[in-house]
């Protein structure tokens, strides 16, 4: 294996930070298991994909849903909801249709960025949507309070964006502290939504084979 042009080609500044995390596990500077982590790193990021895609889908819909039983199915028009959110917010919705015109709360879900469903779950929304609603959007978690829910899924959903924010970039994971908890925080948000598709989740992923699988 051509190790040095790999490494060259992928910079010695960024496999840098590998070959420095296999010296300190094992206290030798071993360019081939380096190489060996890279790709395990490569492989988990990709594994994470569908996981982060059924997540992200299945909270936007959920918000989405809770928030047209308060403001109607054009919710993303309505002034009463748009005033409702911090000027930061607004402007991250009515930026998304200024230019093309309002096509559709379908075809604007898709646009809207995982930011700004995370700020959905601040609690100036308690009042208006998550208080009369979120016991309907996330029937599974019935056995917490509103508060408790609201709170477990913002959490969450900073985690996750995070991580997926850094697999976006192809920015190493392996090294991340909560690098583990992501995928629990997926499967528990989706779990609160819908039981089958929690289980079509746990059938489809591969993070879990892979963590079980360490290079180092």
């Amino acid at each position: 294996m051509p190790y040095q042009a790999i490494e060259q080609t992928l910079s010695i500044s960024r496999f840098a930070t590998y070959r420095n995390a296999v010296v300190n596990h094992t206290g030798n500077d071993c360019v081939r298991t380096a190489l060996s982590l890279y790709e395990w790193n490569a492989k988990l990021a990709a594994g994470f994909f569908v996981p982060l895609h059924i997540y992200e889908v299945t909270l936007r819909n959920a918000i989405s849903d809770a928030i047209s039983q308060r403001y109607g199915a054009d919710w993303p028009t309505n002034d009463f909801f748009l005033n409702s959110l911090t000027d930061k917010n607004k402007r991250a919705i009515t930026s998304l249709y200024r230019e093309h015109g309002y096509q559709g709360v379908g075809k604007l879900l898709p646009e809207v960025k995982l930011f700004f469903w995370e700020e959905m779950f601040t609690r100036r929304h308690d009042g208006r949507i998550w208080k009369p609603y979120i016991n309907n959007i996330f029937p599974n978690a019935a056995h917490l309070t509103v508060q408790q829910i609201r709170m477990q899924l913002k959490d969450a959903c900073f985690i996750i964006r995070k991580l997926r924010n850094r697999i976006a970039h192809h920015e190493p994971i392996f090294n991340q502290t909560s690098l583990t908890d992501v995928y629990p925080l997926i499967s528990t948000t989706v779990a609160m939504r819908c039981n089958e598709t929690h289980k079509w989740l746990n059938q489809l992923e591969t993070v879990n084979e892979l963590f079980a699988n360490r290079v180092i």
